[in-house]
């Protein structure tokens, strides 16, 4: 009797934690989208930006995605370093300045600062420990950003969320797309080499 007492306890108790971590869930994708409509109501809305595809980018495209993770980065450009606000979407990552307490989309040395997490390489830089590379594959010419975190610690969590984003992404495409050959993402992975310089 004991026993089968603590067998329901066990399961009473698995069931409640199950119930909070879905409630927390919950809360967290609530607290997600209002945070999402809170840049999209901050946004200048004159400010656009052309994707590497050629694709236009405009504020109301914000509202279209999921908002999976923000924090304050720094990107390199050719004056030294950038401060920017980085939203990572379901499948965009998004480089926004604050300017006139609006946000509008960053301006870096003429390139286009939201990038497809399609074809995306994310790599550590060698010796910067708070450092990451994205690296926008698969287009004519690929791209390099560098990218700095306030910590190690949060370059970690930027880069293991950002291959999440992706993973996911892939898993929505691989519905009848065929995915990408070994030999493609070797031919990525070289050329990615390269334009590091190793």
């Amino acid at each position: 009797k004991n026993e089968e007492d603590y067998d329901d306890l066990t399961e009473a108790v698995r069931l409640m934690k199950e119930v909070i971590a879905a409630v927390d869930s919950k809360v967290n994708e609530h607290e997600k989208r209002r945070r999402l409509k809170e840049f999209h109501s901050r946004m200048d809305s004159k400010s656009i930006m052309m994707m590497k595809s050629g694709q236009i980018f405009a504020r109301e495209d914000l509202l279209r995605r999921r908002l999976i993770h923000d924090g304050a980065l720094q990107l390199k450009n050719m004056q030294g370093r950038l401060k920017v606000h980085a939203l990572l979407l379901s499948d965009v990552f998004v480089f926004l300045q604050e300017k006139d307490q609006k946000y509008v989309y960053a301006m870096l040395d003429q390139r286009s600062t939201v990038i497809s997490l399609q074809k995306l390489i994310v790599r550590e830089v060698a010796n910067e420990e708070r450092g990451l590379f994205l690296i926008t594959a698969g287009i004519e010419k690929p791209e390099m950003m560098e990218v700095l975190a306030n910590s190690k610690d949060e370059r970690n969590t930027w880069m293991q969320l950002i291959q999440e984003a992706m993973q996911s992404r892939e898993k929505d495409e691989d519905e009848g797309i065929p995915s990408e050959t070994e030999d493609d993402k070797r031919q990525l992975e070289t050329k990615a080499k390269e334009m590091r310089g190793e």
